[in-house]
């Protein structure tokens, strides 16, 4: 077994990052397991199964239920990196979105007085995770900080990482329980396209525009009231309209015309939610300290 030095970053497979950069910095990404009705789909970047989680949702309108990482998939992990290290850093999606951090706690009990494992909910999803967790590999392999400090500048960029969304359908967020009944039926009835900010790590419906081209105007709304955008990155779901995401990119290159801005499908914890269908943004304001 390595010596306590070393500490061991895993996360989850929604987590986005260049693949150089999970070799670079040692991290163990666990991929994501979306089922369908009787069909499962893994997800990480190198399985990209999030593209047939959601055309399996989009064509037969089924809810995305997220059944992994299990307990048994960290058990697994943690056992693993017993070999090199007793020491792991454990940075997931949002703990409120999926059931993925409980599994992780559920697991770390069972190695309770054999190794530390600091499992930290990033309050985030996709790039937002791969921003904190990118920032915490980095600090790790410096080397010069203790972990609580670690995990404390961690902590700090949470509240700078934004993710705000549009859909063009109540059905995910009626099922996943984030509005009720009766907003749903009204809401199908009058049309409803409604923003949908991530707070605390949990998906809030904050808007409602009758017109799909408003909702889109939220979005550009909201990425215009920040003076310093670090990152940017536009998450479209399965058939989201071509039009809408060139509409959206044109815009934010106006907002932020020194910055790359990436447009990628987004993963099937936000397609459990929201549906296979929509539209939004990353954003991680600021510089690192």
């Amino acid at each position: 077994m390595a010596g306590n030095s070393q500490i061991h970053l895993i996360t989850d497979g929604t987590a986005i990052l260049p693949l150089e950069r999970f070799r670079e910095l040692n991290i163990t990404a666990l991929p994501i397991v979306g089922r369908v009705g009787n069909k499962s789909f893994m997800y990480d970047q190198q399985t990209p199964g999030h593209i047939g989680v959601l055309a399996e949702s989009h064509e037969t309108r089924g809810l995305i239920e997220i059944v992994g990482p299990s307990p048994d998939d960290f058990r697994a992990a943690f056992e693993r990196s017993l070999y090199r290290t007793n020491r792991m850093l454990v940075i997931l999606s949002s703990g409120r979105l999926s059931p993925v951090v409980q599994n992780a706690r559920t697991a770390a009990r069972d190695f309770m007085g054999r190794c530390d494992i600091t499992i930290l909910d990033s309050q985030s999803v996709s790039v937002g995770l791969g921003i904190l967790l990118e920032r915490a590999g980095e600090l790790l392999q410096r080397g010069d900080l203790p972990l609580p400090e670690v995990v404390r500048l961690i902590r700090g960029m949470i509240p700078r990482t934004y993710v705000v969304m549009i859909s063009h359908t109540l059905d995910y967020l009626y099922r996943s329980g984030k509005i009720t009944s009766m907003q749903a039926i009204l809401g199908a009835m009058l049309k409803i396209h409604p923003f949908i900010a991530m707070e605390e790590g949990d998906v809030i419906p904050t808007e409602k525009s009758r017109r799909p081209e408003r909702a889109l105007d939220k979005l550009v709304e909201f990425a215009s009231e920040f003076s310093r955008i670090q990152r940017l990155v536009i998450l479209h779901g399965y058939r989201t309209l071509d039009s809408e995401v060139s509409d959206l990119k044109g815009r934010m290159e106006q907002i932020a015309p020194s910055v790359e801005i990436p447009v990628i499908a987004y993963d099937p914890i936000v397609a459990s939610h929201i549906g296979p269908e929509g539209l939004g943004l990353v954003i991680y304001e600021g510089v690192w300290r």
